[in-house]
């Protein structure tokens, strides 16, 4: 009998996978969203139901589009009988940066952010729209359909933001079309912990710091890397000195996702080394 399923966008590789290995100590059957690098997704399932014996379904597409939050949930069905304890949305990207565009849409402003940044400006409407199918309006999808799937006391929604997003942290500028989106989400999260408290299921976000991953290569690399002397100096201005580890975040998660924590819910948890209180 299945006992807990967690649906995680993005959670293949990066800090989603740290979440992913973390719900699967916990026993969670899997069901993982990827946008376009199909190794890593095999690599991921792999190794998870090797190490873990649990079952593990991955679903391609970009999170922008609805048919993709469409087939989370065919293959909760399909699988799963449709039972779903937790839903992560932890999918996120920044154009040309951390992720190669994989629909028409994200290609369409992927091209746009390179020319106005070649321009010296940093936003357009088309960006601002795709960013903010990326993350509200995914996690809308998500959450309005998750729902139906969870039974009362035994639902848990978990959503990733970043810093500066909130009004308790300086805003990140070079970081305001994603940053836009991922505040609205943060919202969200108020909102659907009033709307669900009622049924008992708690929709809390986490904040991630600096957090050493395949995506920060890929934003340092102008800069010489995460090792290069530029970040080694940004870390160490940092609070705790030290990065963090998508293990350590998938801990948190994990915990949110657990009825350790049943009532904690409607909250926004740095975990940064104390980056937020700079």
């Amino acid at each position: 009998m299945i006992k807990k399923v967690a649906i995680v966008t993005g959670g293949t590789r990066g800090i989603g996978l740290g979440i992913s290995q973390q719900l699967a100590t916990e026993g969670y059957h899997l069901i993982l969203g990827f946008n376009s690098n199909e190794t890593a997704a095999e690599e991921a399932k792999k190794t998870l139901e090797a190490e873990y014996k649990i079952k593990v379904y991955t679903v391609k597409g970009d999170v922008a589009e609805a048919e993709t939050v469409d087939k989370f949930f065919a293959c909760l069905e399909s699988n799963f009988e449709g039972k779903l304890t937790a839903l992560v949305h932890n999918a996120g990207l920044y154009l040309g940066t951390t992720t190669t565009p994989a629909s028409e849409e994200a290609k369409a402003a992927a091209d746009q952010q390179s020319k106005l940044l070649a321009d010296g400006n940093f936003t357009s409407l088309a960006q601002y729209e795709y960013y903010q199918n990326v993350y509200p309006k995914c996690f809308i999808r998500c959450v309005e359909k998750a729902v139906n799937y969870m039974e009362d006391g035994n639902g848990y929604i978990v959503a990733t933001s970043s810093p500066g997003c909130n009004m308790n942290q300086t805003p990140k500028l070079a970081y305001i079309l994603p940053g836009t989106g991922k505040t609205v989400v943060e919202f969200l999260t108020r909102y659907y912990a009033k709307t669900l408290a009622a049924r008992q299921i708690t929709v809390n976000v986490v904040i991630p710091g600096f957090t050493k991953t395949e995506a920060w290569n890929s934003v340092t690399e102008k800069f010489g890397g995460v090792d290069s002397e530029m970040m080694q100096q940004t870390i160490k201005n940092t609070p705790m000195q030290r990065w963090c580890s998508p293990t350590e975040i998938g801990q948190l998660v994990a915990f949110l996702c657990s009825p350790k924590a049943a009532f904690i819910t409607g909250v926004a948890v740095p975990i940064d080394g104390g980056l937020h209180l700079q």
